[in-house]
């Protein structure tokens, strides 16, 4: 019988790789929580970590971090690192990430900007200890602004996502205004004429309000009026008080909590939902795909190209590199399902 590894471990609970080691080493910033999890899975598990392999991998790490070339910097600026759900945006962007680096000849690490005691300029030094020339920085996640004061001209980097973030690096994020002018594409095929964009207004901004005027241009009524509603506070009396109000036909929706919020009405009172951020594992939902590891791919293919070029340090013009998704239609039996719903 094969012997578990971290892999199997972190496969099991949902989490990288790189906190179950985290977790089994003790350190400070993993929460009791995780740690006990983690302990509990491995114990049950049967791993044993191999002592000749942990005094190697330390060798290594001491002995070659100053002359590694070959690392790729991952930091989450504001994630907490426990995201048991393997289809969510930010391990799928991990994910691809990781893949495309492994098959140019880098490896990813990740880092946590957002965990105590650390800072800008601490992260910069533990890179530079490390021999890491170059460093991906993660989406803003809950906030539409922000400030990262790191040794910018020791790195080459890329930023993923838009938002106010400073300073002004090289950046790749997925085509919102694109991928909401699809989703309308598609209702108004349907024939769907009140249709209406429920969503954070944080979300909306951060992306410079590309949804909210993709939603807009391409609506099938001159006037959307309250059709549009952007919310600092996304809650489920406020939503449906909204949907009692303006009777919208179809919802655009940026998440996955409104199809629930729904079930709070009569089946013939539903309007027809589709996502702007689909997931595999809510396939009953129609949406668009922001491919989030086609993300994460682009992102190590500009972080490579500029370091091939030998260059460091916060650009003169900043690149912007845009990604597309794609149209995931709901089953066939939710469809018609919901077109019966709404028959008068």
């Amino acid at each position: 019988m094969p012997s578990t590894s971290l892999t199997h471990i972190a496969q099991r609970l949902g989490i990288s790789k790189m906190s179950v080691s985290r977790a089994l080493r003790g350190e400070r910033h993993v929460s009791l929580a995780l740690r006990e999890r983690v302990h509990q899975a491995a114990a049950e598990m049967g791993y044993r970590p191999d002592p000749e392999m942990t005094k190697l991998m330390q060798h290594l790490r001491l002995g070659r971090a100053r002359s590694s070339p070959r690392k790729i910097a991952f930091v989450w600026t504001d994630l907490d690192e426990e995201n048991p759900n393997t289809y969510s945006w930010p391990n799928q962007l991990l994910s691809g990430a990781h893949h495309q680096a492994k098959r140019l000849g880098y490896e990813v690490e990740e880092f946590v900007l957002a965990q105590k005691g650390m800072s800008g300029r601490r992260l910069s030094s533990i890179l530079e200890a490390r021999g890491i020339q170059s460093v991906i920085i993660s989406p803003l996640i809950s906030r539409s602004r922000g400030h990262i004061s790191m040794a910018w001209e020791k790195f080459a980097s890329v930023v993923v996502g838009l938002g106010y973030a400073r300073p002004a690096l090289h950046r790749v994020h997925h085509h919102h205004y694109l991928g909401m002018m699809t989703a309308m594409r598609m209702l108004k095929k349907e024939r769907f004429r009140r249709i209406g964009f429920y969503c954070p207004s944080t979300i909306n901004e951060r992306m410079f309000g590309a949804w909210s005027a993709s939603f807009l241009t391409h609506h099938p009524l001159t006037q959307p009026g309250g059709l549009l509603a952007l919310r600092k506070a996304v809650t489920r009396g406020d939503f449906l008080q909204w949907v009692k109000k303006e009777k919208p036909e179809a919802i655009i929706d940026s998440a996955h909590a409104l199809t629930d919020w729904l079930q709070d009405l009569p089946a013939r009172a539903r309007p027809q939902v589709v996502t702007l951020g689909w997931r595999a594992d809510r396939p009953t939902t129609a949406g668009i795909d922001q491919q989030p590891a086609s993300l994460g791919a682009a992102a190590v293919d500009l972080l490579v190209a500029q370091m091939q070029q030998n260059q460091r340090g916060i650009p003169a013009v900043p690149r912007l590199v845009l990604t597309e998704g794609l149209w995931r239609p709901a089953s066939a039996s939710t469809s018609r399902a919901v077109k019966k719903a709404l028959e008068p």
